[in-house]
């Protein structure tokens, strides 16, 4: 009995029920995002089975700089354009710094998809672009 029932009580007034504690639903199962450097994404580009880069960038970013191997699908866009994106390789997500990019992989890991967040961006793999020939 809280203190406000015991008040009421000795003032004449019933003590009102008590209540259970309302039930917590479980959380759910948190999805960890995997991340690749530009080194590393440099690297298993020239592996045996290289990821598709998925450039999640708006055009006009798009247009600024790109990676020419890159499909180019806007962030938006992603969740009715989940057919053209491949189940059976990863897939390294890329931004312009690595935010966006971060929640795209995230929610395509959640389709099933292999995907990864490639930190730093474009801004990365720009500026180590002397290993980069594939920049326009």
């Amino acid at each position: 009995m809280g203190l406000f029932d015991k008040v009421k009580q000795l003032l004449g007034g019933q003590p009102q029920p008590v209540r259970p504690a309302p039930t917590m639903a479980p959380e759910p199962e948190e999805i960890p995002v995997p991340e690749l450097t530009v080194a590393e994404l440099r690297a298993a580009l020239a592996g045996a089975a290289p990821p598709l880069i998925l450039d999640v960038r708006e055009q006009y970013e798009w247009n600024q700089v790109h990676i020419d191997a890159a499909l180019h699908i806007p962030m938006n866009n992603v969740p009715a354009r989940l057919a053209d994106l491949p189940q059976d390789r990863p897939i390294a997500v890329l931004c312009a710094h690595g935010s966006r990019s971060y929640g795209v992989a995230h929610y395509l890991r959640e389709q099933g998809f292999d995907a990864w967040n490639v930190t730093g961006g474009i801004t990365q793999w720009y500026a180590q672009r002397t290993a980069a020939p594939t920049l326009k």
